[in-house]
């Protein structure tokens, strides 16, 4: 039998195990039997998740993605795939170097790139020394699953190859952002999740929105950028 398939089986079936075990209980503290029948989506009265920026061309979006991205102290680079490799390279040289650590997206070895001497994200390593070299990474690279225009978030999911931490304990990160996943907003982002999921798709254990670098500000409205994650974020559209 090949075990990353019985892995995967096994996560499915507790992941079933456990929504039947936390709906029965709310259920039984509701005083009430389990609703089983299929749940209707409702009619709704308005459509403003819907409506906002539906109307914007992809061009469009890249302008309002690259606009938000102002306020939330988040770089923004144009490349193209020729030369990401390149564009990635100096990006980390201008970070002050590695290590670096990146997810194992497959899309890395779509794009022909590599760092040598970095690290990747595994489950071969466990959870132990992933977070170990996220510790001792200078630079994070991921690929985003969506990116949300309005807000100017990346979205990810949180896979075997690709853990929570390795967003969060670098001191940089960048983001590579393919176009044609630029939606308008969490809407479009969330409906899509949805319908991989209604199709079978097993998602990842969480899905991290992630809007630029840390930031905090005290009651005097001080703002302090990089107290818990990243110092500085990054975005690369190809």
């Amino acid at each position: 039998m090949n075990s990353s398939f019985s892995a995967d089986e096994n996560r499915s079936k507790r992941k079933v195990s456990n929504r039947e075990s936390f709906l029965t209980n709310v259920a039984a503290s509701l005083g009430r039997p389990r609703m089983t029948d299929t749940v209707r989506r409702p009619a709704w009265k308005h459509t403003v998740h819907l409506d906002t920026l539906a109307d914007r061309t992809p061009e469009q979006l890249v302008e309002v993605l690259k606009e938000q991205c102002l306020f939330i102290h988040t770089q923004v680079i144009e490349s193209t795939p020729e030369i990401l490799q390149t564009t990635l390279d100096d990006l980390i040289a201008g970070c002050g170097g590695g290590p670096v650590i990146r997810s194992g997206d497959p899309r890395f070895a779509q794009y022909g790139l590599a760092f040598p001497g970095g690290f990747v994200w595994s489950e071969k390593a466990g959870r132990e020394e992933n977070v170990r070299r996220a510790e001792a990474a200078n630079v994070a690279l991921v690929f985003a699953d969506y990116a949300l225009a309005e807000s100017g978030t990346v979205v990810l999911e949180s896979r075997p190859d690709q853990g929570r931490a390795l967003h969060f304990l670098p001191a940089h990160y960048i983001a590579v952002i393919e176009r044609g996943r630029i939606v308008p907003r969490s809407t479009q982002a969330m409906g899509d999740l949805n319908r991989r999921l209604e199709a079978g798709e097993t998602l990842g254990s969480c899905i991290n929105l992630i809007s630029g670098p840390s930031n905090s500000a005290d009651i005097e409205m001080q703002l302090v950028v990089g107290v818990h994650g990243p110092l500085r974020a990054t975005y690369v559209l190809i």
